[in-house]
């Protein structure tokens, strides 16, 4: 930052008033008494002429000391965005361009060092560390701003997306979605113009949530969610949503007071009506396609990738695998592995939708970014063509990202594949 200079008010002559009066008196009383120069000599011998004539500018210094104290507490983002929750184990970084390496960053988000401004498309990031590696967890923990978070102690990368509303738009073509950012004490928005999407009502309501910035990386049995790694696929969906309850009170550091599973379908939606909107990927009512996940995360190439356009955003959304959200078609076990117990007792955990054909649009939840993203014709939406297919009966989960596409949907049985991957989001109990 560049340092500030203090500036002084030149002198006046209003401002020595009192002073020259008293000079005139002096002088007089010089004229008629011989000895008051010796007087005068001595008062300028104790720099009574200094202190008279060098301006008092003590308050103009603390003035200034102020309003620059003030402009460091200044909060980086002015959008009204709810500050990030961050998780037990969780610690707030950002990206040194210059280094090209992720440091720890001011919670609190100042101007000095601020880690995400949705104006400029920077979302918040977060990481969560090996419990002991090439620094210990409670290090990061502990360090200062600035300090530098090693790859090699990453276990995983997420991104926060906070509770907003959005305008109901028509489906008439790929389009920018008008959002506004809200808090969860503020009464819901339910229409006529504005929606508050419902992602961010789950037990609760929710100030936001955390979503994994990659797909789920490593194996199925040591998870992990770092970039330029290959998805874990050819699972089922009850083995990794089983999977990533091991996250809690293991070496992530995350505990019981974190809600983790695997992505909903109305937070898939929820990721990409953001990306849609001015704190996205559009500008001036023209939006960019994200471009296909196949780049080094960090090149400019693979910024392109992210939701955002910089490396502050989701990834792999278009690229990489497909994935699996839980958004099921009647309560439909499939080939997934859960029982019916898991289905009556978890209905929390995935989006239902009545029974239907896979062509049946009308039964979709508002926010879900499929029937909305329209119009729909031979099963492709005129957003970027994507694939509009909906659960059924003999395919009865929802996957996501199909053809390198982050606004398709499509259908599956809920069982292994290896082309199907998943992805995590959290979210405080």
């Amino acid at each position: 930052m560049k340092k500030e200079e203090t500036s002084y008010e030149k002198p006046k002559l209003k401002d020595f008033g009192f002073t020259i009066v008293l000079l005139i008196i002096i002088a007089g009383a010089a004229i008629s008494v011989p000895y008051a120069s010796d007087y005068i000599k001595k008062l300028n011998d104790d720099g009574f002429f200094d202190k008279i004539f060098k301006k008092e500018n003590n308050q103009q210094p603390q003035e200034d000391d102020n309003k620059k104290d003030k402009k460091e507490e200044e909060l980086a983002d002015t959008t009204g965005a709810s500050k990030p929750i961050l998780e037990n184990g969780m610690i707030p970084v950002r990206y040194n361009y210059v280094k090209n390496i992720w440091v720890k960053a001011d919670k609190e988000n100042p101007v000095r060092n601020a880690w995400y401004n949705f104006n400029n498309q920077e979302w918040p990031n977060a990481v969560i560390v090996k419990e002991n590696g090439i620094k210990t967890r409670k290090y990061y923990e502990t360090a200062k701003a600035d300090v530098e978070i090693k790859n090699e102690d990453i276990l995983g990368f997420f991104v926060w997306i906070p509770r907003y509303k959005y305008e109901i738009f028509t489906n008439s073509g790929q389009q920018q979605i008008n959002i506004q950012f809200e808090q969860s004490t503020t009464a819901k928005s339910t229409g006529p113009n504005y929606i508050t999407h419902p992602a961010f009502t789950f037990d609760k309501e929710l100030e936001g949530f955390w979503v994994g910035k990659y797909e789920i990386t490593g194996s199925s049995n040591n998870m992990t969610i770092l970039p330029n790694q290959p998805a874990v696929t050819n699972q089922s969906l009850r083995y990794m949503f089983d999977g990533i309850q091991y996250m809690i009170g293991n070496n992530y550091g995350l505990n019981d007071t974190t809600d983790i599973k695997l992505i909903k379908n109305i937070e898939w939606g929820a990721i990409t009506y953001l990306a849609n909107s001015k704190y996205g990927r559009c500008k001036k009512n023209k939006c960019e396609n994200i471009e296909n996940y196949n780049f080094d995360y960090s090149s400019k190439e693979g910024m392109l990738t992210s939701t955002t356009g910089n490396i502050t955003g989701v990834y792999a959304l278009s690229g990489g695998v497909a994935e699996y959200v839980m958004a099921n078609n009647n309560n439909i076990i499939g080939e997934s592995g859960f029982d019916d117990n898991f289905i009556l007792k978890n209905k929390k955990y995935y989006d239902y939708y009545q029974e239907g054909t896979d062509d049946n649009y009308d039964r979709t939840i508002q926010g879900d970014a499929t029937k909305e993203l329209g119009p729909i014709q031979n099963y492709h939406s005129s957003w970027n063509n994507a694939v509009a297919i909906m659960p059924d009966n003999s395919n009865p989960w929802t996957v996501r990202g199909q053809e390198n596409n982050i606004y398709s949907f499509s259908k599956a049985n809920g069982g292994a594949n290896p082309n199907i991957g998943f992805r995590i989001t959290l979210s405080n109990k």
